[in-house]
Formats: structure tokens, sequence, C-alpha cells
């Protein structure tokens, strides 16, 4: 497991108003021989931008690993190009799945024999939110203990469930969960789902493997989106997903975004540090008037 995690006070006045944003990811190889999820969090230079992103990777060993690391790569040469500040959410997110994809079709083999990879990934910028994926690795956006929207999966059980054949709760366990219909560089044609929310006080997001959904249920994740400490949660549910999955259990990856209520102080000091100069202001202004009018 490699976990990181940021917390930060927004920079300017407006998104400090908004309250603060805490990151944090974490990942374990559960029961196979080798890593092949991937997650990384990036911040802009000032801090008040994030992007999060979670990837599946398949294969084989080394294809599985090499896909999902293409797409944290890809994700990580665009954010520096536009310096964590891209001009469109949407069509940026786009670029990282259209260019991940290009990466893994340009070897020379038909698309059952190439690598592929999951990707789920998220940008906020302390007043929005916007998300893309393709494949099975999922996006939760909590504003209460209940997720008000997933991502929906491209997946032949995702087809099941909206026929009605069967529930939410036996996605993970049914014998056609690992039938994907979308995946980048398996597939010619690509499909890419795109989300879009305004952040509030209490908006939450979880991305994540299917090595964790299949094993921690919605309520579990709300728990952990309220952890004191969201790194520490988010380590501890993600080696619960490791555990829960056995010795032939999946690997794990999650990463998750949390909006903090504003801090009482710093709506103070923004209060004072606009009344203190208006006051002066006015106080000179008083003064030359005095003057000006004061009978001789």
């Amino acid at each position: 497991m490699r976990p990181a995690v940021k917390s930060v006070i927004m920079g300017s006045q407006d998104h400090r108003d908004r309250g603060h944003m805490e990151t944090g990811y974490a990942r374990d190889v559960g029961g196979r021989a080798e890593q092949q999820d991937a997650v990384a969090v990036f911040a802009s230079p000032d801090d008040t931008r994030h992007l999060l992103l979670v990837a599946d990777g398949m294969g084989g060993h080394a294809d599985g690993a090499r896909a999902s690391g293409t797409a944290m790569a890809t994700a990580g040469r665009l954010w520096q190009a536009c310096d964590g500040r891209p001009s469109d959410p949407a069509a940026f997110l786009d670029q990282i799945f259209r260019d991940t994809h290009e990466a893994l079709c340009a070897e020379d083999r038909p698309p059952e024999a190439r690598p592929g990879t999951t990707l789920v990934a998220l940008y906020v910028d302390g007043r929005e939110a916007h998300w893309a994926h393709c494949g099975d690795s999922r996006l939760y956006h909590f504003e209460g203990p209940k997720p008000v929207s997933r991502t929906r999966d491209h997946t032949r059980v995702q087809e099941l469930l909206e026929a009605g054949q069967i529930s939410e709760a036996e996605m993970g366990h049914h014998p056609a969960q690992n039938q994907l219909l979308q995946a980048l560089g398996v597939v010619d044609s690509i499909r890419v789902d795109f989300g879009r929310a305004a952040l509030g006080a209490g908006s939450r997001f979880l991305l994540c493997s299917d090595g964790f959904w299949e094993q921690i249920s919605p309520a579990e994740m709300h728990a952990l989106l309220e952890s004191g400490n969201l790194q520490a949660g988010l380590e501890a549910w993600v080696n619960e997903a490791a555990r829960r999955g056995g010795a032939r259990g999946d690997n794990v990856a999650a990463a998750a975004c949390r909006v903090h209520a504003p801090d009482r102080r710093h709506w103070q000091q923004a209060l004072r540090a606009t009344i203190h100069p208006l006051l002066a202001a006015g106080l000179l202004l008083l003064a030359a008037l005095t003057i000006l009018f004061w009978p001789l």
C-alpha cells in the first residue's frame, strides 16, 4: 500500500468561504501476486484544484500494471501541461481517457491481446466537481449518509441490474461480474461517461476499483468518508476490503475527497479585513468633510 494525503485550506477568499478540501488515497495488493490497480492524487501549485484517479489494469501481470500506470502517467503529463488549471474540465478529463486509450492501442496487437485498464477520474476546483469513467471502477457521490449517485458500470451485470434480474447487492459476487463491455485499450471505440455537481460543505466523493466496492457497502463507505482522519479511514477500509477478499481476492484501490464546512475564524478574519479599510476610509472622509465645511 502506498498512501498519501493532502489537506489544504483553499487559497483565495471566495474558495476559503466554501471551506477546505481534504484528499487521500490507498491501495493493497490483496490476494494477487502483483499490484495492477493504480491510484493518484494531483494538486495544483496553489492547492486550490485537485485531480483524483483510480485505474484497474488487465491483460496479465506486466500488461495490467503497465496499462493502469499509463493512465496515471498520462494524467500527470496533462495536469502539468495546464499547470493544474484546466480551462474546460470535461474536455480535460476526456483527453486523459483518449490519450491513454491511444497509447495502449499503439501496440501492434489485436484488441483482445492488448493491455487494458478501467479508469475513473475526479476533478474538483472548490466550486464544482467533474468526473468521468470507463469500465467498472466507480465514483460515489455523497451528500449525506447515502450516495446521491454512483457511476454506471460498463459491465454485463450492470445490464442485469437495470433489467431487474439482480439487485445492487448481488452485483459484486455475480458470476458475470468480470465481463467488461468497455475499458481503455481493449476495444476499438471507447465510451466515456461524464458527471458534474456543485460542491457544498457536505460534499464527499469516493473513487474505487471493483476490489473495493465488491467488499465494502455504501454505509461503510459513508463511515470512511466521515472518519476523523480521512487518510487513516482509507487505509483501514482498503485493508478491510483486502481481508474480506481473502487469499484469492482482487487488488484494492481507493481515493477520496471531502469538503469541510468553512472555518468560522477564516470568515471572521475576512470580515475584519473588509470592514477595517472601509472604517478607516470613512473616518478620513468624515475628517475631510469636517475641515471643508467647518465654519470659519
